[in-house]
Formats: structure tokens, C-alpha cells, sequence
């Protein structure tokens, strides 16, 4: 039997998924002038950028714009009117968003309706503003690419400050491990020595020693693996193309430690025709580690259920079962490099999830409860109707 023919393929949806729809963009409009709020809540009432929309908040004056700045931390993108209580109001917000704040991913658009205020250009550079502009050149058309070019390089800059995070992160949790198996490596070598040289059995003690360095060439080869987690060629694929794909992969995982997936576990599909553009490699793999995941914390007999429900231009993406599920003292962690409630785990799973979740720029979210299984929620922003190629559809 095919592990295509070991899927149940599930005519109707077997339950709601959870999770919310994608997190819209915020963007602050700071400006005296009503009217400009109106326009510009009007112009980008129907702007998308990958899926997901605007949450629009307004300023105005300067002082109603720090405030703001001060309580909420993921504004992408300020549309800055530059004369306000005083000719340099937005000036000095701009200045103190970077200074004070110590805000350097927040895009900064300058917009005045008095074309004689324009700051000088050693001004814009030092204070990292994207863009300078007139309100009469803010067209809608125009107020569209300015917007779009401000979010690609917001996100562009959260992305490389995420990576710079997690690769901090990585390093210590690799230090950590590596110091740890080497200490008991170390340890057990000096014991082996001392009862040699006395005439004893080192036997069990070289053996630990052998567990050990065996444990740390895993933990080298898992970082090694995820360092390489980089996202590629996007293709547009049928989802339940890559599902298969994923169930073969787990397979032969589980075949390769004498496990026989279909004797473990059952898979329901629910996903009807959904396309998605994904590097296929690195979804086929995600899912993989998420059946991978149940199958290790199953309770008997484990149940996947993998279903996908429409969600604006995207889909929601749920892998659920019936396993031991996450209590809530670790439930925070993880996602955490090397992290694993199991005593031989490496605790690269759902590490290697996350990564290629945020190689994507989709969201992932996790609902959990001991002894009634966990439920992994991957919001996918942006969906192709575009027709699979010819190998992907056959």
C-alpha cells in the first residue's frame, strides 16, 4: 500500500480551527488636519501587503504621537506631517522615535502641505527617513507604492533583527550543550583511567563516555541541518501534494528505527484543492517534524488530523492529535532551540518548524492541553490560483 492509499482524505471539515486571521500592519498617521486622516483611512481601506491588511491609528500632534509610539511597539510604517504645534514638530518625532525610542525598524514617511519646510537632506539621512513628500504628490496610486515600499523594508529589517535574535540564541543553547556533554564526556574518561589503572571494570563507564560523544555528534549534525534551513525557489503546489510528501518523508524516518508509520498512527486530510506558494523542500519538512512530533508524544494510538480553511487571499493550515499534549509551564519554550521535555531528545523539532515558518513570513501558533493533544495553527497569508504544474498535478 502507497502512503498515499494509508491517508483518509476527509470529505468535510471535522472541526474550527483557532487560530486569528494575520496580523494586519499598523500604520500611525500623525497630522493636524482631520481631513488628511479621512483621505488616508480611505485611500488604504482596501491596501493589502502579503496578505495582510492595515490597522490605521491616528495622531494629532506630536505629543498624541510618542505617546502612542511609547505604548505601542510594532508600528511598521509613521506618516509624519512635518508642521504641527511647531514648523519641525514632525522633525522632532522623527528624531525622537530614533533616538529616544531607540527605534530603528519603524519607516518613517514625511508628508508636508508647505513645500518651504522641506528639511535638508543631511537631516533625512542621519535620522533614517524613508521618504519625504508633499500631501498634493500623495496620490492614491503613489500612496500605495510608498506604503508598500515602507512594509517590504520594515519587514525586511524585523526579519534580519529575528535572525540575528534566534542566531544569538542558537549560539548559547549550542555552547550550553556542547559544554555539558563534553564535561561528562571528560568526567567519565578520568573515572575510566583511575579503575583501569587499579585493575577494575571500566566497561560502563567507557560506554557512557561512547553515549556521549554519540550525543554530541548528533547535536552537531542537528545544527549543521538547521544552519542550512534557508528559503528558496517558491513554487505554486497543491497542499495536499506536499501532505503526501511529508507522509513518505515521515515514513522512512520512522522505517530507518524499524517503526512502521501506518502501525502507529492514522492521518485525516482535510484540505479540498488549496494551492500554496512554498519552497517545497522546506514545507515538506515542516510538516514532516510536525507528524514526526505527534507520533513521539502519542498516548496509543495516534491520530493526525491535517486540515486547511480559507482565510482572505490564504489559507489556515491545522495539525492536530491526540497525543500527551503541552502543559503550560513549557509550553512557552518550545519553540526554543534544543528544547525537549524528552531525557534524549535533541529538541530540533519544532525548533526546525519555526525557523521555516519565519523563512515564509507566516505565522505559527500552538493550543495545548495535557493528556488531550496539541493543535499547531500555521497562518499562511498568501495563496496562488494559479494551476500546478504538470509534475505537481499528476
Amino acid at each position: 500500500m502507497t502512503s498515499t492509499d494509508e491517508l483518509l482524505f476527509a470529505d468535510e471539515k471535522e472541526f474550527e480551527t483557532v487560530a486569528h486571521e494575520p496580523k494586519p500592519w499598523k500604520i500611525l498617521i500623525v497630522d493636524d488636519e482631520e481631513e488628511v486622516h479621512t483621505v488616508t483611512r480611505l485611500v488604504l481601506s482596501d491596501f493589502t501587503f502579503e496578505g495582510r491588511g492595515l490597522e490605521m491609528l491616528s495622531a494629532y500632534s506630536g505629543k498624541e504621537a510618542m505617546e502612542l509610539l511609547k505604548e505601542v511597539d510594532d508600528i511598521a510604517v509613521v506618516l509624519l506631517d512635518v508642521v504641527m504645534e511647531e514648523n519641525h514638530t514632525g522633525l522632532d518625532v522623527a528624531k525622537r522615535i530614533r533616538e529616544e525610542l531607540n527605534n530603528p525598524f519603524t519607516r518613517i514617511i514625511l508628508r508636508t502641505g508647505q513645500p518651504g519646510q522641506a528639511p535638508e537632506n543631511k537631516v533625512i539621512s542621519e535620522l533614517d527617513i524613508n521618504d519625504y513628500k508633499q500631501k498634493t504628490e500623495l496620490t492614491a496610486q503613489k500612496l500605495y507604492v510608498t506604503i508598500t515600499t515602507a512594509l517590504r523594508s520594515y519587514r525586511d529589517l524585523k526579519t534580519i533583527e529575528t535572525n540575528r535574535n534566534s542566531l544569538l540564541q542558537l549560539a548559547m543553547s549550542v555552547a550550553h550543550q556542547i559544554r555539558n556533554r563534553t564535561m561528562s564526556i571528560a568526567g567519565f574518561a578520568n573515572i575510566a583511567v583511575r579503575e583501569l589503572s587499579a585493575g577494575e571494570d571500566a566497561t560502563s563507564h567507557l560506554s557512557t563516555i561512547r553515549t556521549e560523544a554519540s550525543r554530541l555528534e548528533a547535536l552537531v549534525a542537528s545544527v549543521s541541518d538547521y544552519a542550512s534551513l534557508t528559503r528558496g525557489i517558491k513554487e505554486h503546489i497543491l497542499l495536499k501534494n506536499l501532505i503526501n510528501e511529508a507522509y513518505t518523508a515521515a515514513e522512512k524516518q520512522l522505517a530507518a528505527k524499524n517503526i512502521a508509520l501506518a502501525d502507529v498512527a492514522t492521518m485525516t486530510v482535510t484540505v479540498d484543492d488549496f494551492m500554496i506558494e512554498t519552497d517545497k523542500g522546506l514545507f515538506v519538512r515542516m510538516l514532516e517534524e510536525l507528524i514526526l512530533n505527534a507520533v513521539v508524544f502519542k498516548k496509543e494510538h495516534c491520530h493526525i488530523t491535517i486540515a486547511a480553511s480559507p482565510l482572505n487571499e490564504g489559507c489556515i493550515l491545522t495539525v492536530a492529535d491526540n497525543g500527551v499534549g503541552i502543559s503550560s509551564e513549557i509550553i512557552s519554550f518550545i519553540f526554543d532551540p534544543f528544547f525537549s521535555s524528552l531525557p534524549d531528545g535533541v529538541g530540533m523539532g519544532l525548533c526546525t518548524v519555526k525557523k521555516i515558518v519565519d523563512e515564509h513570513g507566516w505565522e505559527i501558533s500552538v493550543v495545548s492541553s495535557e493528556e488531550h493533544g496539541s493543535t499547531f495553527e500555521i497562518v499562511i497569508p498568501v495563496c496562488s490560483s494559479s494551476e500546478p504544474s504538470t509534475e505537481e498535478s499528476t
